[in-house]
């Protein structure tokens, strides 16, 4: 990867990586390689955040991601630490400021394909901002429809997880998988900030659908650009609209989404 200004966050993951697919016996006597599922809860300055049911790898990665993707934090240099226990059921980051609480809201469920759950008190999240301009090339989307196209492991050896790539420049630096599309998500935004890639000037893509949740995040990590083999909703179309997020989503819209719903 290109060398850019990596976060000086420690992370401690006594965990690391264990296997993402396994091979099964199904009933009528066949065999399958499926995914794993791996159960986790995210703890932020000792208080419990979010539980996350995902594939068993890159956890620092997906708590650093999802915390920026949900407002909880607007940089990694917000991040002292992230800790993951040796069974990986607990990621404990520790910020360099205290959570600043709202006084009586509810949280919301991602609408993911696990059993994703925020926890514990509601805290402050920032607000959505506008996200910058990129003029995007045609030969980007095309490298990224072309890696989508190849697969990576995960999927060629089960064709059941989620994929998400981040290009900046016309390379694509970060590919990460994972059982939900938020998480594979989290955890290609988590990787990008750990390695110091400026969001700003990236391309996302991701292989699941593009609901109101997806825009939200994407505008959340400062991506100019989040494209799509599926279709987004009218309202995550809208909301990219707002905010300046470019769209591109499904083979029969091949320009900017945002700009021709308007």
């Amino acid at each position: 990867m290109e060398q850019f200004n990596a976060s000086p966050l420690q992370i401690n993951d006594r965990f690391g990586a264990q296997p993402v697919y396994a091979d099964l016996r199904l009933p009528e006597g066949t065999e399958a390689c499926v995914p794993v599922e791996h159960a986790a809860v995210i703890y932020v300055n000792q208080q419990s955040a979010f539980r996350v049911v995902c594939s068993p790898e890159l956890l620092p990665q997906l708590a650093l991601g999802r915390l920026l993707t949900e407002g909880w934090i607007a940089s990694a240099a917000e991040v002292e630490q992230i800790a993951v226990c040796p069974e990986g059921a607990k990621i404990h980051v520790q910020l360099r400021r205290p959570l600043a609480a709202r006084s009586a809201a509810a949280q919301e469920v991602s609408s993911c394909c696990t059993d994703n759950l925020p926890l514990g008190s509601p805290v402050e999240t920032a607000p959505l901002r506008p996200v910058p301009f990129l003029a995007l090339c045609p030969e980007w989307v095309d490298t990224l429809t072309a890696a989508m196209s190849s697969g990576l492991p995960g999927y060629c050896a089960t064709r059941a997880v989620h994929s998400c790539f981040v290009l900046h420049e016309g390379r694509i630096l970060v590919s990460c998988e994972d059982l939900g599309r938020h998480n594979a998500l989290d955890k290609a935004v988590g990787c990008a900030l750990l390695a110091g890639v400026p969001l700003a000037e990236c391309v996302l893509y991701t292989s699941g659908r593009v609901p109101l949740d997806m825009v939200r995040k994407a505008i959340r990590a400062g991506v100019p650009v989040l494209v799509s083999k599926s279709m987004p909703t009218v309202q995550s179309a809208e909301l990219a609209a707002e905010y300046g997020l470019q769209l591109v989503c499904g083979q029969k819209f091949p320009k900017n989404l945002s700009k021709s719903t308007k």
